[in-house]
């Protein structure tokens, strides 16, 4: 098994701190998601456990197969990295999929609330919110949209 320097045990624990101390700042001020966040906190667990205990890492790596330790570090960097893009992936989508949905909900709301340019009744407004509403739910369904005059 290989030595770990004393110098590279301290640089590894003192990276580890640090992102332990960000993550928990982030958390407490409430400007980080509480899962990227537990990533975070884990890999720095990792980090100081790994300047403590530098041969468990070896020892590990060899019971797994892995005849050079240092491959197992850079699967599991990869594996984390493959974990952070895709939940950044999904928060991604979520919060796109609501921007959309809001926007929606707002223009509905502007169309039904603002008084329409001609129209004198009330079947006037509703012809007008419907066929907004097949717009979008058009849009959605990735139909083409037909551009119709409302007057």
């Amino acid at each position: 098994m290989g030595h770990v320097s004393t110098e590279a045990r301290l640089l590894t624990g003192f990276c580890g701190l640090a992102l332990l101390v960000w993550s928990l700042l982030k958390l407490r001020r409430r400007s980080a998601l509480v899962p990227t966040c537990s990533l975070f906190l884990t890999v720095g667990l990792i980090f100081i456990s790994f300047a403590i205990y530098p041969n468990a890492f070896d020892r590990v790596s060899y019971l797994l197969g892995v005849k050079y330790p240092p491959v197992l570090y850079l699967i599991g960097c990869t594996f984390v990295l493959i974990l952070m893009i895709v939940h950044l992936a999904g928060r991604l989508a979520s919060t796109d999929e609501r921007c959309r949905r809001l926007a929606q909900e707002l223009a509905l709301l502007q169309v039904a609330w603002q008084p329409a340019a001609g129209v004198e009744d009330a079947n006037g407004a509703a012809r007008d919110i419907a066929l907004l509403q097949s717009a979008v739910l058009g849009a959605e369904a990735g139909l083409p949209t037909s551009k119709q005059p409302t007057g």
